[in-house]
């Protein structure tokens, strides 16, 4: 009944972010087919340490019904590609992640200095022993290399690992209690989303702000090896960050030879659904997969109309399948061939260790034949 009141409230939790980030916040042309499964063809206190500022500038997946691989599309010259290509870039690229580490070292040593997304650099004489994480991936990746020990507090909507259950929740994701934060005498905030951060520091408390990942999750590694510079787990953090890094090329390298694949669109409930310009877009992208919802940015909502001309080969739904037993959509593509991929678990919400396991079982689903050689 946990789990599943857990699964609910991340349901919540997502549609929720979705929304804020929605409303604050390519079609690849395909040389030659990537062979998918058989299918028609298509038609997110007491001061502490002294804080110096300084600006500058195996997993088994499912198995849907049988698809055919997408139809090829006529191959037009490659002025016309590049003339695509810059246009994309132009419409849908997204300012880099302003995360860096200064001097991290290879091994444990201090001080360590950390580039916060604003651009201060945040230097720690020592690894934090009282540490409030108001991160999932955060959360699971501290715990990932061996330091969850550290962590004090997170919130509500951090459900994994199972030890989170026994850590103090001090808000939600997008509420905090301040009040509460400072009676846990913490010698380091970490938060995701700056509304909070000029509270905590004038309570005179340690904060670290680092925007979650949320276009290019091959960064993931750069935050796994972080958090071993300020934990002083840095052999632990760059085991993880280096199997993280190497699975991917495994998967870049089996797609490798081929330009496209089949077609798909994630439904995040309500046919809310992902662009190019996000982390599942940019899943897809790696799997040389044709996102249908290629020209929308960050996270917006289909219309059923939308989605049926657009006529997806896949459907994945991370929250339930609603879609096939409505009869509107009974001649798309997927639906007909029992292609709505139905995850095991939430691996792709959360931009941690896990999100691996979420882009190899969906590697898994999409190309199986590959999968095995």
């Amino acid at each position: 009944m946990q789990a599943t009141r857990n699964k609910y409230i991340s349901i919540s939790a997502l549609i929720s972010i979705v929304i804020v980030f929605s409303l604050g916040c390519s079609n690849v042309v395909p040389e030659l087919p990537l062979p998918a499964a058989q299918a028609a063809p298509a038609a997110p206190a007491a001061p502490a340490q002294k804080l110096i500022y300084s600006k500058s500038t195996p997993i088994q997946p499912i198995k849907p019904a049988p698809a055919a691989p997408a139809t090829p599309a006529e191959i037009p010259t490659s002025t016309a590609v590049e003339k695509e290509h810059n246009s994309q870039i132009k419409t849908t690229s997204k300012p880099k992640n302003k995360l860096k580490t200064v001097d991290s070292p290879r091994s444990a040593s201090f001080p360590v200095t950390i580039m916060d997304r604003e651009g201060y650099e945040v230097i720690f004489e020592e690894a934090p022993n009282r540490i409030v994480a108001f991160d999932s991936a955060a959360v699971e990746t501290i715990f990932a290399i061996g330091e969850g020990h550290r962590i004090i507090a997170t919130h509500d909507f951090v459900s994994y690992p199972p030890q989170v259950n026994s850590i103090k929740k001090v808000g939600d994701a997008f509420n905090m209690d301040i009040e509460a934060i400072v009676n846990l005498n913490p010698d380091l905030v970490y938060i995701f989303y700056p509304t909070f951060k000029e509270q905590l520091e004038n309570a005179g408390l340690r904060v670290l702000l680092i925007q979650t990942i949320d276009d290019d999750f091959q960064k993931t590694a750069d935050l796994f090896r972080m958090w071993g510079s300020i934990t002083g787990a840095v052999a632990e953090a760059d085991i993880l960050a280096s199997d993280f890094e190497m699975r991917i090329d495994s998967i870049q390298n089996m797609l490798s030879p081929y330009k496209s694949g089949p077609s798909i669109f994630q439904d995040v409930g309500g046919l809310w659904t992902p662009g190019n310009d996000t982390l599942v877009g940019n899943v897809f992208k790696t799997l040389k997969l044709q996102n249908v919802a290629h020209d929308i940015e960050g996270y917006a909502q289909f219309s059923p109309e939308t989605l049926i001309e657009r006529n997806p080969q896949y459907i994945m739904a991370p929250y339930g399948d609603n879609i096939s037993s409505n009869n509107k959509f009974k001649n798309v593509t997927a639906v007909r061939n029992g292609a709505v991929i139905i995850p095991s678990d939430d691996y792709l919400s959360t931009s941690g260790p896990r999100f691996i396991l979420g882009v190899e079982e969906l590697a898994k689903t999409i190309y199986p034949g590959l999968w095995k050689r």
